[in-house]
């Protein structure tokens, strides 16, 4: 309850503008309308400024994805962004029918960044990039260009534990799945054999020469916690054995979304191109090609 010193002020206080004269009321109303005006457009103001940060940030989020997000797909026409060299994208506009000797460009590109280990293109798909491998910083290019600049595509890169001299059986690379298509952002569309069928081969050249490789597999999988006993794709990397070798095939048979009818046999050597998908926690989509 008020005590009667406080009603007394209320009272007093009512009383003076009451009191007042009608002019010296409208000049108070104003005054406290102004006051209150300006105190509701710096608070539209801060309210604006905040919106526009958060739009901001969902629009960057938008376009921004990882090997753990979820991309969409887009068209089938190529996509030569500014993550790729300037000397690549000069190379790649000459006539398709040229097919140009890269190899001094790759040299120049292995000068620059001593992380280059070869350049990925699957015609018609967008896919068309420099591949990184760095296994003293396995995830350095997670969020880094060729110019080892912040970006948040990133850029393709091989799992560290592959070998490249001698190449391991099986490389494996991790690509963003951006939602603006870029990077591997794409690579679910092969969850459909006709689109297989239309891009069946993945061209990797490094500087010892090209490379082609047949989509065997195309499937959905995810990673497993450390207690689980289940096959791991990403663990293939190096064959023990023919029988070890034939099992694995056996199992990634299974699980591919089709079968190509592409024979496979111990001593092949494989490309795995890994990015997320969201059909379960942790999920990945997976391409494997054999080398022709």
């Amino acid at each position: 309850m008020e005590s009667n010193n406080q009603k007394i002020r209320k009272k007093r206080k009512y009383k003076k503008f009451k009191d007042m004269t009608r002019p010296q009321q409208i000049k108070l109303v104003r005054s406290l309308t102004i006051v209150g005006v300006v105190f509701l457009s710096i608070i539209v103001l801060i309210a604006s400024t905040v919106f526009k940060n958060m739009a901001g940030k969902r629009a960057e989020s938008d376009n921004e994805g990882d090997i753990f997000s979820m991309g969409a797909v887009d068209d089938d026409t190529s996509v030569i962004t500014l993550d790729v060299p300037a000397a690549v994208r000069e190379s790649i506009k000459k006539d398709a029918q040229e097919e140009p000797d890269m190899t001094p460009i790759y040299q120049g590109m292995k000068r620059d960044n001593s992380d280059f280990a070869g350049y990925l293109k699957i015609d018609g798909t967008g896919i068309e990039y420099p591949v990184m491998y760095s296994p003293d910083d396995p995830e350095r290019y997670l969020d880094k260009d060729f110019s080892l600049e912040k970006s948040v595509r990133g850029l393709p890169f091989i799992d560290a534990r592959c070998k490249l001299e001698p190449a391991s059986d099986n490389l494996i690379i991790y690509g963003h799945n951006m939602k603006d298509g870029t990077m591997f952002g794409k690579l679910d569309a092969y969850n459909d054999k006709e689109y297989c069928k239309q891009h069946p081969v993945i061209k990797y050249d490094t500087l010892q020469g090209s490379e082609s490789y047949e989509v065997v597999y195309a499937f959905y999988d995810r990673v497993y916690y450390n207690d689980e006993s289940d096959f791991r794709f990403y663990d293939f990397i190096d064959a023990d054995s023919q029988n070890d070798f034939a099992e694995t095939m056996s199992i990634l048979a299974a699980k591919s979304i089709y079968n190509m009818g592409i024979p496979t046999e111990y001593g092949d050597k494989f490309i795995t191109l890994v990015t997320c998908s969201y059909q379960e926690d942790e999920g990945r989509f997976v391409v494997i090609a054999r080398k022709k």
